[in-house]
């Protein structure tokens, strides 16, 4: 159960850490099936091609999306999980909707970026759960803390980040050390960057987005459609067929938005 000041503390910076929220023996079980599935994504190749660019950046990394039916008895129960189903829905309502989830290899670093960025009033995010221990030097994400408003975040994009300094030189970024068993909750409007260049830095992300409709607001509607139909054109649908019918009521319900408008159950998983 989220604090209050938890919930401020996402609100007003973008992004909170709930420390040890798994424990030591439950990371290590997810560890290790996380292994064993990305080599069975990549066809049994013992390690992943990974490349980076002479600025240490990833240019070939392991991303596998959707991921969690690589092995249900492990990832599924993520999906019903309290801790963090509580806190998506603390951040978001209880009819968020529930989009992908991600297994990820990196290769290196990633310059400083943002993703989804849906109107004012509206937003997208992720728990993260990174599978090693992670400090700065080690290539933890860095955030620039209060970056997913609307006009911090402009001015980050056409000034701060044009300056020419080096990424890691940039002032207010905030790195989020890393022991298995942290959850990051990130809004996905926040600036955020690795800044080294370790390879095999493993992640799971869990992807979701607040609902609407267009009697509620048509803007945030129209931006909604178009995000979730560019997911689906990237990833394929987003829910296998044991994904719903092993669904209890509440992950039932993050998937009913998306299977009503016709992207959560339809055409093939890539």
């Amino acid at each position: 159960m989220l604090t209050p000041e938890q919930i401020r503390h996402f609100e007003t910076l973008g992004f909170v850490v709930c420390r040890g929220l798994f424990s030591p023996s439950e990371i290590r079980d997810i560890s290790n099936a996380f292994d064993v599935a990305m080599q069975v994504a990549r066809g049994g190749a013992a390690e992943p091609v990974l490349e980076r660019n002479e600025l240490g950046y990833s240019t070939k990394r392991q991303q596998v999306v959707p991921f969690f039916d690589y092995n249900p008895d492990v990832f599924y129960p993520l999906l019903d999980d309290a801790r963090l189903m509580d806190a998506f829905e603390a951040f978001m309502g209880e009819d968020f909707i529930f989009t992908l989830s991600e297994g990820i290899i990196h290769a290196g670093g990633s310059r400083w970026h943002h993703d989804a960025m849906a109107p004012d009033g509206f937003f997208t995010m992720r728990a993260a759960l990174y599978l090693d221990p992670l400090e700065p030097n080690d290539g933890c994400l860095s955030v620039i803390p209060g970056s997913h408003f609307h006009e911090f975040n402009i001015s980050l994009r056409d000034r701060i980040l044009n300056l020419g300094a080096r990424a890691e030189d940039i002032p207010g970024r905030y790195p989020i050390v890393n022991t298995p068993g942290d959850v990051l909750f990130m809004n996905h409007k926040l600036f955020h960057a690795a800044l080294s260049d370790r390879p095999g830095r493993r992640a799971i992300h869990i992807n979701c987005s607040q609902n609407t409709t267009p009697e509620r607001n048509p803007v945030h509607f129209e931006w909604l459609m178009k995000f979730l139909e560019g997911e689906k054109r990237g990833w394929g649908r987003f829910y296998s067929d044991r994904l719903i019918q092993t669904a209890g009521p509440r992950r039932a319900r993050m998937m009913a938005r998306a299977i009503e408008l016709g992207l959560g159950n339809t055409g093939p998983i890539t």
